[in-house]
């Protein structure tokens, strides 16, 4: 049996101790009933992961002796960035769950022409933020990962392009004849940062697949059938994954 994975901010280790924030005291000491003793892993959501035992437990206060740091715990060598348009909450938090077991690194909720879902108030912008990295954090233990996963503030498709580095490889898909195959897109092996773009329920605009095509982002194509935004995304990013060799 695996040992549990449980989060720590880098801040909360003090040499080979590292305490546990109170959420995941809380469940090491009265959920899972670890006491001292028992073998986990803790993730700093930076990258960087380490094997230890549990030194004291308690819903206030867990701690975790370490016994060695882990290199290259499941974290994809692709810096993968999935900017997908904002949809329903259920629907979103299932890319971000999906996308997360796949690997990718920055999500970026997009607000495009034909978003049924608008970000106005701040407040509630960063309120659903918050919902998302809740998601994000428990699809990060669960698929075992150490990295936890960049959500971004809601952005709309043209500030995105703006800020887009031509220097990356972009690819937006879009169901129309002109795009290309996924399969048929070169991805070098050596391949470090990738984007993805992904549609809202209505997918995007002719304006706007036009607008990313002058970015440098090439249109692509999931074959002939429509998906539904919270599969396109997965999906896409899956097929990507594959190609890279990082699925094998």
């Amino acid at each position: 049996m695996q040992p549990p994975i449980f989060y720590s901010p880098p801040e909360n280790r003090d040499g080979d101790l590292i305490a546990l924030p109170p959420g995941e005291a809380r469940h090491a000491s009265k959920v899972m009933r670890l006491a001292a003793g028992a073998i986990v892993i803790v993730i700093d959501g930076l990258g960087s992961a380490c094997r230890g035992e549990i030194a004291a437990s308690s819903a206030r206060k867990t701690s975790v002796r370490v016994h060695s740091d882990l290199r290259d715990f499941g974290e994809a060598t692709v810096r993968l960035t999935l900017a997908a348009g904002l949809s329903a909450a259920s629907k979103f938090d299932s890319v971000v769950q999906r996308g997360t077991e796949l690997g990718v690194k920055r999500f970026v909720p997009l607000i495009t022409e034909k978003s049924k879902i608008r970000m106005d108030d701040p407040r509630r912008a960063r309120s659903r933020v918050t919902r998302l990295r809740k998601v994000a954090l428990a699809a990060t233990k669960q698929c075992r990962r150490a990295y936890l996963p960049e959500i971004a503030l809601p952005t709309t498709f043209a500030d995105f392009l703006g800020e887009f580095d031509t220097d990356d490889t972009g690819l937006i898909f879009h169901p129309i004849r002109k795009a290309e195959a996924l399969a048929d897109v070169p991805l070098g092996n050596n391949l470090k940062r990738l984007t993805l773009l992904v549609g809202p329920e209505a997918g995007f605009s002719d304006d706007e697949v036009a607008l990313a095509a002058e970015a440098g982002i090439r249109p692509v194509r999931l074959g002939e059938r429509v998906l539904r935004t919270e599969t396109a995304g997965p999906v896409a990013v899956a097929l990507a994954m594959d190609r890279l060799g990082e699925l094998r």
